[in-house]
Protein backbone atom coordinates (compact mmCIF):
# COMPACT_ATOMS: atom_id res chain seq x y z
CA UNK A 1 0.00 0.00 0.00
CA UNK A 2 1.10 3.46 -0.92
CA UNK A 3 1.50 6.33 2.12
CA UNK A 4 -1.47 8.16 -0.12
CA UNK A 5 -3.71 5.68 -0.16
CA UNK A 6 -3.25 5.37 3.78
CA UNK A 7 -6.34 6.76 5.44
CA UNK A 8 -6.04 8.59 8.14
CA UNK A 9 -7.12 12.37 9.66
CA UNK A 10 -4.90 15.24 10.69
CA UNK A 11 -4.07 13.91 14.24
CA UNK A 12 -2.49 10.93 12.85
CA UNK A 13 1.92 10.06 12.80
CA UNK A 14 1.34 9.74 8.76
CA UNK A 15 1.49 13.42 8.16
CA UNK A 16 4.70 14.01 10.12
CA UNK A 17 6.10 10.96 7.96
CA UNK A 18 4.92 12.15 4.65
CA UNK A 19 6.99 15.72 5.47
CA UNK A 20 10.26 13.85 6.16
CA UNK A 21 9.73 11.99 3.51
CA UNK A 22 9.32 15.12 1.03
CA UNK A 23 12.40 16.76 2.54
CA UNK A 24 14.39 14.07 2.15
CA UNK A 25 15.63 13.69 6.06
CA UNK A 26 14.15 10.43 7.47
CA UNK A 27 15.62 9.45 10.39
CA UNK A 28 15.95 5.71 12.28
CA UNK A 29 12.08 5.26 13.55
CA UNK A 30 10.48 3.60 16.46
CA UNK A 31 6.33 2.68 15.26
CA UNK A 32 4.91 2.69 18.68
CA UNK A 33 0.96 1.67 19.07
CA UNK A 34 -1.56 -1.10 19.84
CA UNK A 35 -1.56 -4.55 17.14
CA UNK A 36 -3.37 -3.40 14.18
CA UNK A 37 -2.91 0.31 14.14
CA UNK A 38 -0.72 0.04 10.90
CA UNK A 39 2.35 0.08 12.00
CA UNK A 40 3.74 -2.44 9.63
CA UNK A 41 1.93 -1.47 6.50
CA UNK A 42 3.09 2.34 7.26
CA UNK A 43 7.26 1.18 7.19
CA UNK A 44 6.29 -0.83 4.16
CA UNK A 45 4.86 2.32 2.35
CA UNK A 46 7.92 4.07 3.36
CA UNK A 47 10.22 1.86 2.13
CA UNK A 48 8.04 1.71 -1.53
CA UNK A 49 8.10 5.52 -1.34
CA UNK A 50 12.11 5.64 -0.88
CA UNK A 51 12.86 2.68 -3.67
CA UNK A 52 13.90 0.72 -0.53
CA UNK A 53 15.57 -2.23 -0.25
CA UNK A 54 13.48 -3.70 2.78
CA UNK A 55 15.06 -6.52 5.36
CA UNK A 56 11.93 -7.68 7.51
CA UNK A 57 12.33 -9.30 10.45
CA UNK A 58 10.04 -9.89 13.35
CA UNK A 59 12.22 -10.26 16.82
CA UNK A 60 9.10 -12.30 18.89
CA UNK A 61 11.13 -14.96 16.86
CA UNK A 62 14.50 -13.65 16.54
CA UNK A 63 15.18 -12.00 19.83
CA UNK A 64 18.61 -12.51 21.43
CA UNK A 65 21.76 -11.09 21.03
CA UNK A 66 23.11 -13.43 17.98
CA UNK A 67 20.93 -12.22 15.60
CA UNK A 68 21.79 -9.04 16.08
CA UNK A 69 25.19 -9.48 15.94
CA UNK A 70 25.18 -11.60 12.63
CA UNK A 71 22.10 -11.17 10.29
CA UNK A 72 21.38 -7.60 11.29
CA UNK A 73 25.02 -6.25 11.57
CA UNK A 74 25.93 -7.89 7.99
CA UNK A 75 22.82 -6.01 6.23
CA UNK A 76 22.87 -2.91 7.82
CA UNK A 77 26.94 -2.44 7.10
CA UNK A 78 26.46 -3.70 3.75
CA UNK A 79 25.69 -1.88 0.27
CA UNK A 80 22.36 -2.52 -1.32
CA UNK A 81 21.12 -2.51 -4.89
CA UNK A 82 18.89 -0.02 -3.69
CA UNK A 83 18.88 3.33 -2.95
CA UNK A 84 18.35 2.87 0.30
CA UNK A 85 18.35 -0.13 2.57
CA UNK A 86 15.49 -0.15 5.35
CA UNK A 87 15.53 -2.67 7.92
CA UNK A 88 11.92 -3.46 9.76
CA UNK A 89 12.75 -4.99 13.01
CA UNK A 90 8.74 -5.69 14.08
CA UNK A 91 8.18 -6.06 17.40
CA UNK A 92 11.33 -5.19 18.31
CA UNK A 93 10.01 -4.71 22.04
CA UNK A 94 10.50 -8.49 22.12
CA UNK A 95 14.05 -7.88 21.74
CA UNK A 96 16.50 -8.88 25.25
CA UNK A 97 17.96 -6.00 26.58
CA UNK A 98 21.22 -7.61 25.66
CA UNK A 99 19.98 -7.57 21.85
CA UNK A 100 19.19 -3.75 21.91
CA UNK A 101 22.31 -3.41 23.62
CA UNK A 102 24.07 -4.98 20.65
CA UNK A 103 21.46 -2.86 18.26
CA UNK A 104 22.16 0.13 19.46
CA UNK A 105 25.84 0.12 18.07
CA UNK A 106 25.09 -1.29 14.83
CA UNK A 107 22.56 1.74 14.47
CA UNK A 108 25.73 3.88 15.37
CA UNK A 109 28.06 2.50 12.69
CA UNK A 110 25.82 1.09 9.76
CA UNK A 111 24.44 2.29 6.86
CA UNK A 112 21.14 1.33 6.74
CA UNK A 113 18.17 2.91 7.78
CA UNK A 114 16.48 1.09 10.78
CA UNK A 115 12.45 1.05 11.45
CA UNK A 116 11.29 -0.55 14.68
CA UNK A 117 7.57 -1.38 15.48
CA UNK A 118 6.49 -1.46 19.31
CA UNK A 119 3.27 -2.54 21.25
CA UNK A 120 5.01 -1.15 24.23
CA UNK A 121 7.57 1.74 24.50
CA UNK A 122 8.59 0.76 27.93
CA UNK A 123 9.78 -2.32 26.60
CA UNK A 124 12.34 -0.85 24.17
CA UNK A 125 15.67 0.73 26.04
CA UNK A 126 16.47 4.47 26.51
CA UNK A 127 19.67 3.83 24.42
CA UNK A 128 17.48 2.58 21.26
CA UNK A 129 14.55 5.18 21.67
CA UNK A 130 17.12 7.79 21.87
CA UNK A 131 18.57 7.48 18.60
CA UNK A 132 14.76 7.26 16.85
CA UNK A 133 12.00 9.20 16.12
CA UNK A 134 9.02 7.99 17.63
CA UNK A 135 5.65 7.78 16.16
CA UNK A 136 2.77 7.09 18.50
CA UNK A 137 0.19 5.27 16.43
CA UNK A 138 -3.40 4.72 18.05
CA UNK A 139 -6.58 2.93 16.71
CA UNK A 140 -8.65 3.72 14.20
CA UNK A 141 -12.00 5.95 14.84
CA UNK A 142 -14.80 5.07 13.44
CA UNK A 143 -14.55 8.41 11.05
CA UNK A 144 -11.17 6.49 9.56
CA UNK A 145 -13.09 3.13 9.89
CA UNK A 146 -16.01 4.94 7.70
CA UNK A 147 -13.93 5.86 5.33
CA UNK A 148 -12.32 2.66 4.19
CA UNK A 149 -15.82 0.86 4.20
CA UNK A 150 -17.04 3.60 1.79
CA UNK A 151 -14.17 2.47 -0.19
CA UNK A 152 -15.39 -0.63 -0.55
CA UNK A 153 -17.82 -1.18 -3.46
CA UNK A 154 -19.75 -3.75 -1.67
CA UNK A 155 -20.06 -1.91 1.94
CA UNK A 156 -20.14 1.85 0.21
CA UNK A 157 -23.67 1.57 1.50
CA UNK A 158 -22.85 1.79 5.07
CA UNK A 159 -23.94 4.71 7.28
CA UNK A 160 -21.79 6.34 10.13
CA UNK A 161 -23.54 4.69 13.12
CA UNK A 162 -23.16 1.31 11.53
CA UNK A 163 -19.11 1.69 11.02
CA UNK A 164 -19.01 3.13 14.81
CA UNK A 165 -20.77 -0.03 15.80
CA UNK A 166 -17.86 -1.97 13.54
CA UNK A 167 -15.26 -0.08 14.70
CA UNK A 168 -15.79 -0.63 18.38
CA UNK A 169 -16.48 -3.96 17.55
CA UNK A 170 -12.61 -4.72 16.99
CA UNK A 171 -11.42 -1.70 19.13
CA UNK A 172 -9.95 0.08 15.62
CA UNK A 173 -8.11 -2.74 15.17
CA UNK A 174 -7.73 -1.97 11.16
CA UNK A 175 -6.11 -5.44 10.82
CA UNK A 176 -8.99 -7.17 12.38
CA UNK A 177 -11.46 -4.66 10.57
CA UNK A 178 -9.74 -5.55 7.00
CA UNK A 179 -9.97 -9.42 8.01
CA UNK A 180 -14.02 -8.92 8.60
CA UNK A 181 -14.30 -7.14 5.55
CA UNK A 182 -12.65 -9.00 2.74
CA UNK A 183 -14.74 -12.06 4.24
CA UNK A 184 -18.39 -9.69 4.30
CA UNK A 185 -19.80 -9.77 0.77
CA UNK A 186 -22.68 -6.93 2.26
CA UNK A 187 -22.62 -4.37 5.37
CA UNK A 188 -25.14 -6.92 6.83
CA UNK A 189 -22.73 -9.86 6.92
CA UNK A 190 -20.41 -7.22 8.57
CA UNK A 191 -22.29 -6.39 11.16
CA UNK A 192 -23.00 -10.03 11.65
CA UNK A 193 -19.49 -10.26 12.07
CA UNK A 194 -19.26 -7.35 14.15
CA UNK A 195 -22.04 -8.40 16.40
CA UNK A 196 -20.58 -11.51 17.05
CA UNK A 197 -16.70 -10.01 17.90
CA UNK A 198 -18.59 -7.48 20.04
CA UNK A 199 -20.01 -10.65 22.31
CA UNK A 200 -16.79 -12.47 21.79
CA UNK A 201 -15.10 -11.15 25.56
CA UNK A 202 -18.57 -11.55 27.03
CA UNK A 203 -17.74 -15.14 28.85
CA UNK A 204 -14.62 -14.20 29.42
CA UNK A 205 -14.85 -11.29 30.96
CA UNK A 206 -17.85 -12.38 33.56
CA UNK A 207 -15.90 -15.49 34.36
CA UNK A 208 -13.19 -13.50 35.72
CA UNK A 209 -15.79 -11.40 37.40
CA UNK A 210 -17.54 -14.69 39.40
CA UNK A 211 -14.02 -16.24 39.55
CA UNK A 212 -14.92 -19.39 37.70
CA UNK A 213 -11.08 -20.11 36.68
CA UNK A 214 -11.46 -23.50 34.47
CA UNK A 215 -14.54 -22.04 32.15
CA UNK A 216 -11.95 -18.78 31.58
CA UNK A 217 -9.40 -20.97 30.80
CA UNK A 218 -11.75 -22.30 28.02
CA UNK A 219 -13.12 -19.57 26.82
CA UNK A 220 -9.16 -17.79 26.33
CA UNK A 221 -8.07 -20.87 24.83
CA UNK A 222 -11.45 -20.75 22.21
CA UNK A 223 -10.51 -17.27 21.28
CA UNK A 224 -6.80 -18.28 21.01
CA UNK A 225 -8.10 -20.95 17.88
CA UNK A 226 -9.94 -18.10 15.99
CA UNK A 227 -8.68 -15.56 13.69
CA UNK A 228 -4.67 -16.00 14.62
CA UNK A 229 -5.22 -13.26 17.77
CA UNK A 230 -1.79 -12.43 19.44
CA UNK A 231 -2.43 -13.20 23.22
CA UNK A 232 -1.25 -8.99 22.97
CA UNK A 233 -4.71 -8.28 21.13
CA UNK A 234 -7.02 -10.64 23.61
CA UNK A 235 -5.79 -8.93 26.69
CA UNK A 236 -6.41 -5.73 25.88
CA UNK A 237 -9.67 -6.39 24.16
CA UNK A 238 -10.58 -8.43 27.68
CA UNK A 239 -9.19 -5.44 29.49
CA UNK A 240 -12.00 -3.02 27.60
CA UNK A 241 -14.90 -5.51 28.20
CA UNK A 242 -13.86 -6.30 32.01
CA UNK A 243 -13.77 -2.73 32.44
CA UNK A 244 -17.39 -2.35 31.33
CA UNK A 245 -18.68 -4.10 33.95
CA UNK A 246 -19.48 -3.36 37.65
CA UNK A 247 -16.69 -5.57 39.44
CA UNK A 248 -16.51 -5.67 43.00
CA UNK A 249 -13.09 -2.87 43.38
CA UNK A 250 -11.28 -5.77 45.34
CA UNK A 251 -11.44 -8.03 42.46
CA UNK A 252 -11.01 -5.75 39.68
CA UNK A 253 -7.96 -4.15 41.31
CA UNK A 254 -6.38 -8.03 42.11
CA UNK A 255 -7.26 -8.22 38.01
CA UNK A 256 -5.69 -5.35 36.99
CA UNK A 257 -2.33 -6.07 38.68
CA UNK A 258 -1.99 -9.39 37.14
CA UNK A 259 -3.31 -8.54 33.77
CA UNK A 260 -0.69 -5.99 33.53
CA UNK A 261 2.15 -8.10 34.67
CA UNK A 262 1.00 -10.67 31.87
CA UNK A 263 0.52 -7.93 29.01
CA UNK A 264 4.73 -7.64 29.82
CA UNK A 265 5.26 -10.63 30.04
CA UNK A 266 3.60 -11.26 26.02
CA UNK A 267 7.26 -9.81 24.78
CA UNK A 268 9.37 -12.19 26.86
CA UNK A 269 6.98 -15.34 26.75
CA UNK A 270 9.26 -18.28 24.92
CA UNK A 271 6.24 -20.68 24.55
CA UNK A 272 2.79 -21.15 23.05
CA UNK A 273 -0.53 -19.46 23.52
CA UNK A 274 -1.97 -21.99 25.03
CA UNK A 275 1.32 -22.30 27.77
CA UNK A 276 0.74 -18.54 28.32
CA UNK A 277 -3.04 -18.87 28.38
CA UNK A 278 -2.63 -21.56 31.62
CA UNK A 279 -0.15 -19.17 33.12
CA UNK A 280 -2.75 -16.47 33.13
CA UNK A 281 -5.10 -17.83 34.75
CA UNK A 282 -3.27 -20.05 36.96
CA UNK A 283 -1.71 -16.13 38.13
CA UNK A 284 -5.31 -15.05 38.83
CA UNK A 285 -6.83 -18.35 40.22
CA UNK A 286 -3.87 -18.66 42.67
CA UNK A 287 -3.54 -14.27 44.02
CA UNK A 288 -7.04 -14.68 44.35
CA UNK A 289 -7.27 -17.43 46.74
CA UNK A 290 -4.43 -16.23 48.51
CA UNK A 291 -6.36 -12.99 49.17
CA UNK A 292 -9.35 -14.89 50.29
Amino acid sequence: MLLEEMTHDSSHPLNEIKSMISAGEVPDLLLVGPPGTGKTTTAHAIAHALNAELHEFNTSDERGIDFVRTRVKELATQRSYGETTIILLDEADGLTKQAQDALRRTMETGHALFILTANEASNITAAISSRCHTCEFRPYNAGEVHSILDKNYSLSNITEEQAVAVCAAWNGDLREITRAISMSGSVSDLLTKAGSAAEAYSAPSLSIAGGDWESLRQELLALCGVGGHTTLSILNRLHDRVRQLDMEPARFHHYSRVWGDAVLATHQWPLGREGFIDWFVGSLASQWERKK
